[in-house]
């Protein structure tokens, strides 16, 4: 009986503690860097959706030397903006399997939008998958939470115009666990 009773509490714990993590794993919220270290993409809540700026570039000079430009973008109007602070995530809604998809990613360097969606697998990384048509023809990485908050647009900017460019991260401003979306589910608001 007690051996029952055992493996009861150890499974209804492990049940608490999945929820828990899975609860954790469903936040989109928050800062991004891709896998070679290149962009780090701040996402947030946009309407009823998920949408997600640049926030940094490890190369953010253009051919200009000056903050590189969308100048890839098929539409002349659009190539003088600046990719940093660029919206390239747009429409990402929670699916019922838990993916948050009907999504587009736009990619300043090829100036195209793809069709997108997004697989949390856990708190500090998720799946990110863009494709033309069909998802069979498309491509998928995995990106990872940082805890740092990067420096502004405008003082990124500022940074390169001063010849003081950095990519060392260890200076930025730290993010607490609540606000990165890390922190584990707190109780709830009226127990507070």
């Amino acid at each position: 009986m007690r051996g029952t009773a055992r493996i009861i509490a150890a499974f209804g714990a492990a049940l608490v503690a999945a929820a828990a993590g899975a609860k954790a794993g469903e936040r989109l919220d928050g800062y991004w860097i891709d896998s070679d270290g290149e962009v780090i993409l701040e996402i947030g809540q946009c309407g009823n959706a998920r949408c997600g700026k640049v926030a940094w570039l490890r190369k953010p000079r253009g051919p200009d030397l000056g903050p590189l430009r969308d100048f890839k973008n098929p539409d002349p109007k659009l190539q003088s903006r600046f990719v940093c602070g660029l919206a390239v995530v747009t429409g990402f809604k929670k699916q019922r399997d838990g993916t948050w998809g009907n999504g587009t990613v736009y990619v300043p360097d090829h100036g195209m939008t793809f069709s997108g969606y997004a697989e949390v697998l856990g708190p500090n990384h998720v799946k990110v998958s863009g494709y033309m048509l069909l998802p069979i023809f498309g491509s998928s990485e995995v990106w990872t939470r940082i805890n740092r908050k990067p420096p502004s647009c405008e003082e990124q900017a500022q940074m390169i115009a001063a010849g003081q460019w950095s990519v060392d991260m260890s200076k930025w401003q730290p993010i607490s666990p609540e606000a990165a979306g890390t922190a584990p589910p707190g109780p709830p608001m009226a127990a507070r």
